[in-house]
């Protein structure tokens, strides 16, 4: 039985759907490297993680999900600013992220649930895909001169930093005694001047100087301490 020959249209019909078919298959494969690029950590109602080792590239925020009861991912070391190497915050359910691990160069770190501490650890492996994120940095100097000023008004500290940053603190000492603190400060990016408040105990401890040299220090969530000194008059 003679096979009937196809006709043009239908040929190129044929051709097109290929070539479509090979499109939309680069574009699955595409995505779906994207999102293997990070594992999402799955803490149960069971208070267990859904698995031991977690992976994730270079460069990319973790998702975390919880599914049942209250947990967090907290890493088991500590990162260049006293706290945990990378964190997320304590949640009841819904997705977020789990900050740090951008910064995380390739290698394996362990985690824990700080609320169950005992029946939540896994680890977080790191590859050699990717690259790290540039860890925020910040630089500091005091602008106040005068300590009749800086009682009355504050201290005036410049700061510049490498981008924008939440959740930064700044601490004026003089000598061993904290004079004043500010926590929770949002920074743009670039440079800016924030007036640091001294509390009642630091007035008093300026008060009848006629030479004070002070030292604030801005405390940048995953990224090293940056501090200033000034000597007040």
């Amino acid at each position: 039985m003679r096979r009937r020959e196809e006709s043009k249209p239908s040929r190129t019909r044929r051709r097109l759907a290929i070539v479509l078919g090979i499109a939309v298959a680069g574009v699955l494969f595409a995505g779906g490297l994207a999102l293997a690029a990070s594992q999402t950590i799955i803490g149960q109602g069971t208070d267990t993680f859904n698995q031991v080792t977690y992976t994730t590239d270079q460069g990319e925020v973790v998702p975390f999900q919880v599914t049942g009861s209250t947990h967090n991912v907290t890493a088991r070391t500590n990162g260049p600013d006293g706290q945990a190497l990378f964190r997320s915050p304590t949640i009841a359910g819904g997705t977020t992220g789990v900050q740090g691990t951008q910064y995380l160069s390739a290698g394996t770190y362990t985690f824990y649930c700080t609320v169950h501490p005992t029946t939540m650890q896994a680890t977080l492996q790191v590859t050699s895909n990717g690259t790290p994120q540039a860890r925020p940095s910040a630089s500091v100097s005091v602008r106040s001169k005068k300590i009749a000023k800086v009682s009355k008004k504050g201290i005036q500290v410049a700061i510049n930093t490498s981008t924008k940053i939440d959740g930064a603190s700044l601490t004026a000492k003089l000598g061993k005694s904290t004079i004043g603190t500010a926590g929770g400060l949002s920074l743009a990016a670039g440079q800016q001047t924030v007036t640091l408040k001294l509390s009642k105990a630091g007035k008093n401890k300026l008060r009848g100087k006629s030479k004070a040299s002070v030292t604030v220090t801005a405390g940048i969530p995953f990224g090293s301490p940056a501090s200033g000194k000034a000597k007040l008059t």
